[in-house]
This record gives structure tokens, sequence and C-alpha cells, in this order.
């Protein structure tokens, strides 16, 4: 969870900015974490990312019984009267 502490801390403290010497990095870095400390966001476990993931995992459909997956389903074959297969 650090990492993602310290990837959003990154973000809203050197978004646009140059800065030139450590110094300055240093005093927006804590002028951030100050300000998100201030009014902190909350990690929301399982949130947008979770429902995407689910909805993409839904829309798969099986290839036989080989464990591979289209995004697209695929014809059913059918059998004929006669015993040969033919697609729909």
């Amino acid at each position: 969870m650090a990492e993602s502490v310290q990837r959003i801390l990154k973000r809203r403290a050197l978004d646009g900015q140059h800065p030139t010497t450590a110094e300055e990095i240093i005093g927006w870095f804590e002028a951030a974490a100050g300000h998100w400390n201030e009014a902190p966001t909350p990690f929301e476990w399982g949130g947008k990312r979770a429902a995407r993931r689910k909805r993409q995992h839904e829309r798969r459909h099986r290839l036989g019984g080989s464990g591979a997956y289209t995004r697209r389903p695929t014809r059913e074959k059918r059998t004929a009267s006669n015993g040969h297969t033919q697609s729909k």
C-alpha cells in the first residue's frame, strides 16, 4: 500500500512542476501530504476497477472444453438428421 500512497503523492506534488533543487521536491511533497492529511481520500478495495474486471470476466465465451475464451460468441454447430454437422 506504500507504493500506492507514494504514487498519489508524487502525482499531486509534482504534476506540472519542474523542480530545480531537492529542497523544492521535499517541500512540495510535505505540502501535498499535509493537504491530503486534512481530508484524506479513503482507499476502496474492490471499487471501480474490480467492477470493470468482473464485467469483462462475465463477457467471455468459452470455446469447447479447451479453456480458451473469445470476446464474441461463436456459432453453435448443430447435427443434421443425417449425422453431419452444419453451422447455423
